[in-house]
């Protein structure tokens, strides 16, 4: 059986290098779709009163899906937010034009 080859990840500095994968990504999470999927993937994984008179183990389990749902959309956030050394730099005086 062949060993299936495991990329690399991508350093989050390339990601960051290119505005314009930040700004599409922005987009599509403020997008009302992915608002409402991701309301109702979470709201489904979440802890609820049925879930907690289960077994112990079910009820682990449940809980950490539901922390993995809650990772992987603040994850997504974090990168729609440029780190403040990539942000680009606005030159406050350009209003003002020199007679």
């Amino acid at each position: 059986m062949a060993s299936k080859q495991i990329p690399i990840p991508i350093p989050l500095d390339r990601w960051f290098n290119n505005i314009k994968y930040v700004e599409e990504l922005r987009s599509i999470l403020d997008s009302d779709a992915f608002q409402t999927a991701s309301c109702i993937l979470k709201e489904a994984a979440g802890p609820s009163y049925s879930s907690l008179a289960q077994s112990a183990e079910n009820n682990n389990l449940r809980h950490a899906w539901f922390a993995g749902y809650r990772d992987a959309f603040s994850d997504l956030m974090k990168l729609t937010k440029l780190p403040i050394d990539k942000q680009p730099q606005i030159d406050e005086w350009t209003h003002i034009s020199n007679p």
